[in-house]
């Protein structure tokens, strides 16, 4: 599958088995010329199609051989880690915002990279603007977190690189896919071969909610953090303005913690990511751009301060737990108005329990149905066959049936 070097450095690194999606990624990078990759966050996309790609670069030639395009500085630098931890001879190059615009340019000038990973604004305007970046020659273009780059209108940036390599390998990946990319992704992937694995279901991950209202959330926030005792804690927050309120909420309760946002510089970002992942907190305070930079296997609970704007967003915030075959939990803080997003969220496959909390123990609800009858003992009781003929006694028969189903759902079948 891989040269013997890349081998080895797998097995470095600590590769026990492949994912489902890095499975299907390697069978299929040499076989078709654009293939579309649909996987849950957390389920090891990025060395998916790193590893293929880094396979195929003939170091002897000085050119560029691979590109690879993220949304946002943080997981330019976060694949640039990934890139330089294989440790293999590659001329490797980052571009994004806040480097010497000038010294790249100048640099490019004397030389071409090898792989190439940067935004893509950096691309369109080293590539095209500037023609200083050589991409006409690479042999694969890899499109990461696809739907992100939707949401911050990326796309049109996009168009006059892709048009740039009519001939390289495109690949894309993505945790979900927006109706709003279809027409984008005709033009340039046709036909494409298509893996799609987003079936958030398969993770092991609990979602639960916990019902609040907008004047007593904060409150609710201060319980939830008293009845759980996570490795690692990222608390979602929609609004940027509501970070540091959050954040001051959590800090009063005397946690280790932290908050990272786009306003946050980006070279403060990377040495507070290098603090996060060495354990120095125990609580995140995060929007969600800013969490794409936190590739970090130890997330053991997310929790949701509100639902995010766009429900895709749902998606990428609960797979920053529950990553590599790993358990999870994913907490949100919801309203009543919230009731339509939690039906959408359900349409895609993810299961939600109700919790209250008592005495700082989180408690887990179930909704009453008639004569106080539970929506799991009642989906228990529609297990019992009906009988084919009505015979005396049986209605007698029919409760003992039912009590016995109750009891399997209360009591394990006492």
């Amino acid at each position: 599958m891989f040269n013997k070097e890349i081998e080895l450095k797998i097995q470095a690194l600590g590769f026990k088995e492949y994912t489902e999606i890095q499975i299907a990624i390697f069978d299929a990078f040499d076989k078709y010329n654009r293939i579309i990759g649909l996987a849950p966050t957390g389920t090891g996309k990025t060395h998916a199609y790193l590893l293929p790609m880094v396979n195929q670069i003939n170091k002897e030639l000085k050119e560029v051989q691979g590109v690879i395009c993220v949304p946002t500085n943080d997981l330019v630098i976060q694949v640039e880690k990934m890139v330089k931890d294989l440790e293999l001879d590659i001329d490797v190059k980052a571009y994004y915002q806040g480097k010497d615009r000038n010294k790249d340019l100048e640099s490019l000038r004397k030389r071409q990279p090898q792989l190439v990973i940067a935004t893509p604004g950096k691309l369109q305007d080293y590539a095209i603007k500037e023609n200083a970046l050589k991409i006409y020659t690479t042999k694969a273009i890899i499109l990461d977190e696809a739907d992100m780059m939707f949401d911050l209108d990326f796309i049109t940036t996009l168009d006059p690189v892709f048009q740039a390599i009519p001939s390289s390998k495109i690949l894309m990946f993505s945790a979900t896919l927006p109706e709003g990319l279809n027409t984008w992704v005709r033009k340039y992937f046709g036909n494409a071969f298509i893996i799609d694995l987003k079936d958030p279901s398969k993770l092991q991950i609990e979602h639960a909610l916990i019902q609040t209202q907008h004047e007593t959330r904060n409150t609710v926030l201060k319980e939830l953090v008293k009845s759980i005792n996570p490795y690692l804690c990222l608390v979602f927050v929609s609004r940027n303005d509501d970070i540091e309120a959050v954040f001051n909420v959590l800090q009063d309760e005397g946690l280790k913690v932290t908050m990272i946002s786009s306003k946050v510089p980006l070279r403060q970002r990377k040495s507070l990511i290098e603090e996060i992942k060495a354990l120095k907190y125990q609580y995140v305070v995060s929007s969600d751009i800013a969490a794409r930079g936190i590739d970090i296997d130890g997330i053991s609970h997310i929790i949701n301060y509100d639902l995010p704007f766009e429900l895709d967003f749902y998606i990428h915030r609960s797979g920053r737990t529950g990553r590599m075959g790993k358990t999870g939990i994913v907490y949100s803080l919801v309203t009543k108005e919230n009731s339509r997003k939690i039906d959408t969220l359900k349409k895609k496959n993810i299961t939600f329990t109700k919790y209250n909390i008592r005495n700082n123990e989180l408690i887990k609800t179930e909704r009453k149905i008639k004569n106080g009858i539970s929506e799991d003992e009642l989906k228990e009781i529609r297990k019992i066959k009906k009988p084919t003929k009505v015979t005396p006694n049986y209605k007698k028969k029919n409760k003992e049936k039912i009590k016995k189903a109750r009891n399997i759902v209360r009591y394990g079948g006492k």
